[in-house]
């Protein structure tokens, strides 16, 4: 009998949860950075919620006006209009460029993206705070997603800025050429993507850099080559080179080549855009990744 007792006292002291043996190495801190490669395979894992959340962010955004997504082109429209009455008829940027309305059409719809994504992306975390709060995801899936809503509203402008060059004269035809296009957006993309990555960080920690975007991106817009080419006022050879290192130049140069000279880029500058465009990208990532636990914490 005593043996009995002294048997069901150890089946219940084995029981207990006190006596549960925990193997703390397994353990890790919510919220804690993980390695690099296992934080993109779990942000190849978050590709559904993504995808599901830059349709959503899409599909609300102009919900609260009448014309809807209409907006998402009218307003690069208007923008380009703009900039074409003030750079082409009044200050005559458009001397030697012989289809200028084309040179600003594409100039500015391709900038406008990179400068849309470059700032959402940047403040991606400061503005995301409650879905860092809830939820248990690898944080860059945020700023990717924001990204991706920026890359399908840009297949409408890109849609209208074709119909654009072909109609609104002087006129272009469309050839075999212009599928370049394709590749050019995605470098762009790829590029924006580790722009906004790089951001974002500084942005969560100093909220008041989100106020320093606006003016440089103007700086940058008047650096890219967007209502006149630089050769034409400067032959000074630093000052061209700044420009040809700028990475949105070469895009904007490629783009205009491709739709308004028929002219496929030339390998070198393939190459200087494939190495700033996934530089950016690395460098974006790793700098994101590496402040991956500072996202939920308030005190930054």
């Amino acid at each position: 009998m005593s043996e009995t007792t002294n048997s069901a006292s150890d089946s219940t002291i084995s029981d207990s949860p006190d006596s549960a043996v925990y193997d703390s190495s397994r353990l890790q801190q919510v919220g804690a950075r993980p390695p690099l490669l296992e934080y993109l395979v779990k942000l190849w894992g978050a590709r559904h919620f993504v995808v599901y959340d830059a349709r959503v962010r899409l599909s609300v955004s102009q919900d609260h006006t009448i014309l809807g997504k209409v907006w998402l082109v009218l307003n690069p429209l208007f923008f380009g209009l703009t900039f074409y009455l003030i750079f082409g008829l009044l200050l005559q940027t458009n001397r030697g460029i012989e289809n200028f309305t084309g040179f600003i059409i594409i100039g500015f719809m391709m900038f406008i993206y990179t400068v849309r994504s470059f700032n959402a992306g940047a403040k991606s975390i400061a503005n995301g705070r409650n879905l860092i709060k809830g939820f248990s995801f690898p944080r860059a899936a945020i700023p990717l997603s924001i990204n991706l809503r920026e890359f399908m509203s840009q297949l409408y402008v890109l849609a209208v800025m074709c119909v654009l060059v072909l109609l609104v004269p002087p006129t272009e035809h469309f050839g075999p050429i212009w599928l370049l296009i394709i590749p050019i957006f995605i470098l762009q993309t790829i590029f924006n993507w580790g722009l906004g990555m790089l951001a974002a960080p500084l942005v969560h920690r100093i909220p008041d850099f989100g106020n320093v975007l606006s003016l440089s991106s103007r700086v940058w817009m008047y650096s890219s080559g967007l209502f006149y080419d630089p050769s034409r006022f400067t032959d000074n050879p630093t000052i061209l080179a700044i420009f040809h290192m700028n990475p949105l130049y070469q895009v904007l140069e490629m783009a205009r080549g491709v739709m308004l000279y028929d002219t496929a880029p030339p390998l070198s500058q393939w190459a200087m855009l494939v190495v700033w465009c996934l530089g950016i990208w690395l460098v974006g990532l790793i700098v994101f990744w590496f402040n991956e636990e500072s996202y939920a914490n308030e005190q930054r």
